[in-house]
């Protein structure tokens, strides 16, 4: 795994994008910004994404339906979300984030420690699932190999068959004490 995994970061307010930004830096990933729902489907067509942190409120397009685009097209590779806010939701807006594939909120101003804690349990999810891929991946690889070795070694022993059941002459194979282990 080669790749550093990437955060899409979406925020309508520039000085949040660089807050959070600043926030995450010290993590080995690969940072995507964007301050509206658009920009952030443009940058990330085509990208696995390890985590989304998105403005729930924003012009244009909101942070759910942000959210459920993201994972529309995705089938294996669902991108996880933490949804900020600075407006109290209750229970019924809450439902809706998560039908849109919200993993947590975090309510404006939010514990830094509690940001960087659950962005890292999500980055070593994301590197798990990495390492599963890698692994299936060789063992797919092996048991490819498998198959076309046992094919081989079947061809052998048919070909071997052939000889000694057709041979003109009798054959006789004996073992290093004289034990007869074939004739035709």
């Amino acid at each position: 795994m080669n790749q550093k995994p990437r955060i899409l970061i979406v925020d309508d307010i520039q000085v949040n994008l660089i807050l959070l930004e600043a926030l995450l830096r010290k993590l080995e990933v690969e940072m995507i910004k964007a301050t509206s729902g658009f920009e952030a489907i443009e940058k990330t067509k085509g990208l696995e994404l390890a985590l989304a942190i998105l403005d729930v409120r924003m012009p244009g397009m909101d942070g759910y339906e942000l959210a459920r685009r993201l994972n529309e097209s995705r089938i294996e590779d669902k991108v996880p979300v933490i949804f900020l806010t600075a407006n109290y939701m209750d229970e019924s807006e809450i439902s809706i984030g998560y039908e849109s594939g919200a993993v947590d909120y975090l309510i404006k101003p939010f514990n830094t420690e509690f940001l960087v804690s659950k962005v890292n349990v999500f980055l070593d999810l994301f590197r798990q699932k990495q390492l599963i891929k890698e692994n299936a991946a060789l063992l797919k690889k092996s048991s490819d190999e498998l198959i076309r070795l046992n094919k081989a070694l079947q061809q052998s022993e048919e070909k071997y068959r052939s000889y000694i059941n057709h041979a003109p002459d009798g054959v006789i194979i004996a073992d290093n004490t004289g034990k007869f282990l074939e004739v035709n």
